[in-house]
């Protein structure tokens, strides 16, 4: 009987690599792991991450945009405040929305325009799907995660609907319709409500000129008739302000009070900012008018009614002017992650393709010389390009 031989040393090292599992085969994919498990490692991760995330496979983009996901990091107190932004022109559809999106590895610093090689993009605006029912309408609030579209006009006519966009998931879905249509209704957050007035050119004294929206309760009300002087009032802007609904202009003001149900006429100016945004309860605006120096900028205002600017944006300022910043009145001021964001349509007047860019810029603040508001600019830069015709509509800061 023969004894076998043993085969040659080479021989069984490649039978035994051939034969051994692969570092890959034998280890666990994170996409092999529990839903559940990966919505808790993904809802502790920067949503600026997502939408590389969601590239990866067809299970991350659906996990993504679960609602699951999101409730995950309302549980984890990880919530981000995001910027939504929606633009209009007569060559879309509809109405097209998009978030801000701002890349993790930017570098907080002002863009050197000399440097002529490529560039970190800091910041772009990223399209989300658009409702083909949201009307055209100027009348859009943020609430907690979701934003609110009221009115407008749909194929020509005034719209009594109201759209909501889960900015969660960014899907949209239908709320309540208002009693009467309304073309372009000032509306004002308070106190988990509404309120809704004003928005057309004719209307009966039989139907209400103004009503309100339970969010909890998702239901409207009709407020009381405010008389004739009140009715055909001029509307150009609406603020609450100590507990009460001022709407008007500067020179002629009015008020509803939502704890008395009543209606009044206010005496003396009330300043109507075209922007502002409050953050850690001091208010900030911004006004276009540069023909007057002390006017124009930024500013924030003490509790005791006093506005002051906040240095340090000379620069910011000059960017602004030389885009087109001051030619309309689309600058939008938010405030988002503690910082202020501007946004504005960039007029050219030498433009042979008919475009537009959209510029944005991130302004940290802190205070020096006892107290006095400095801000610096981290990032200014173009973040869309859009025909000229197109129209800046709403920049909203929601919590996701």
């Amino acid at each position: 009987m023969k004894l076998r031989t043993k085969p040659p040393a080479k021989k069984t090292k490649r039978t035994t690599n051939a034969s051994s599992p692969t570092p890959s085969s034998s280890s666990p994919s994170f996409s092999s792991l529990p839903d559940e498990i990966v919505e808790n490692c993904l809802a502790r991760i920067s949503r600026s991450y997502y939408p590389t995330l969601s590239i990866v496979s067809k299970s991350f983009r659906s996990i993504l945009s679960s609602t699951e996901l999101y409730v995950a990091r309302s549980h984890l107190r990880n919530t981000e405040e995001c910027v939504y932004v929606c633009l209009s022109d007569k060559s879309f559809e509809f109405p097209k929305w998009f978030t801000l999106w701002v890349n993790p590895n930017q570098a907080n610093s002002m863009v050197e325009k000399k440097r002529k090689k490529k560039k970190t993009i800091g910041k772009l605006l990223v399209p989300i799907p658009s409702s083909n029912l949201s009307p055209v309408s100027k009348s859009a609030i943020a609430v907690g995660s979701e934003i609110y579209v009221i009115g407008g006009k749909v194929d020509g006519a005034l719209s009594s609907a109201v759209r909501i966009l889960d900015c969660r998931s960014n899907t949209w879905r239908d709320a309540p319709s208002m009693t009467v249509a309304r073309k372009r209704p000032f509306i004002c957050l308070y106190d988990g409500k509404i309120y809704v007035i004003g928005g057309y050119n004719k209307l009966s004294e039989s139907e209400p000129w103004a009503e309100v929206f339970d969010i909890k309760t998702q239901t409207w009300e009709c407020l009381s008739d405010p008389g004739t002087e009140i009715r055909n009032c001029t509307i150009y802007r609406i603020a609450e302000i100590e507990g009460k609904i001022h709407f008007g202009y500067t020179q002629k003001t009015y008020a509803y009070d939502p704890k008395q149900g009543e209606w009044e006429c206010c005496e003396g100016e009330v300043a109507f900012p075209r922007s502002q945004c409050v953050m850690e309860s001091v208010l900030y605006t911004f006004a276009n008018n540069y023909t007057w120096e002390d006017d124009y900028g930024c500013k924030w205002w003490s509790t005791y009614g006093y506005g002051e600017k906040v240095k340090g944006l000379e620069s910011l300022l000059e960017i602004h002017k030389r885009n087109g910043g001051s030619s309309d009145n689309t600058t939008k001021l938010v405030a988002c992650g503690g910082k202020l964001l501007l946004l504005w349509e960039g007029y050219m007047k030498h433009n042979p393709n008919n475009r537009k860019k959209i510029w944005c810029a991130v302004i940290a603040l802190e205070k020096r010389d006892g107290g006095k508001v400095w801000g610096i600019v981290e990032w200014v830069d173009v973040v869309h390009i859009v025909p000229t015709s197109c129209k800046l509509l709403h920049c909203l800061v929601v919590s996701v």
